[in-house]
């Protein structure tokens, strides 16, 4: 297939400057700034989206797969931690070096299901090399990626 395929997504500023609204195809949804410190902030940030959106499409990729497969799982479920190499620069905290970039992503997936180890790890390795974001990160950004059974 050569055809290209494009994603496309529209975004609109508040203005408050800490809200965004984000179209696509009929859907709409708000994020908030780029990085949030407040833990009491209403809107989840562009970085959590960015790091949801890593782990949907792993938790979604390999339920899918598993199914084809005809692999029985019940539960597929994914913990992921960003960390950043200086949020500070974001801040614009004079004198601070670096980026305010990922620079290391954790993935801890936890697979329900009685099927064996060496099942579950083929469906692992097919989710990596067929997830369009998983291949997106590994190019950027230091990626660790796990899984364990979750009975």
């Amino acid at each position: 297939m050569n055809e290209q395929y494009l994603s496309q997504v529209r975004v609109l500023s508040h203005e408050n400057a800490k809200e965004a609204s984000v179209a696509v195809r009929r859907q709409c949804f708000s994020v908030g700034q780029a990085i949030e410190f407040d833990s009491e902030a209403p809107l989840a940030s562009a970085l959590e989206y960015v790091l949801g959106a890593l782990g949907a499409d792993i938790v979604t990729g390999f339920k899918r797969l598993a199914d084809r497969r005809g692999v029985a799982v019940d539960e597929v479920e994914a913990l992921i931690t960003g960390r950043l190499n200086n949020p500070l620069v974001y801040l614009g905290v004079v004198g601070e070096k670096g980026n305010p970039g990922l620079e290391h992503v954790s993935v801890k997936v936890f697979v329900s299901t009685f099927a064996p180890a060496d099942t579950i790890e083929e469906v692992w390795q097919e989710v990596l090399r067929r997830s369009p974001l998983v291949c997106t990160f590994r190019r950027a950004v230091t990626l660790e990626l796990n899984w364990k059974a979750a009975f």
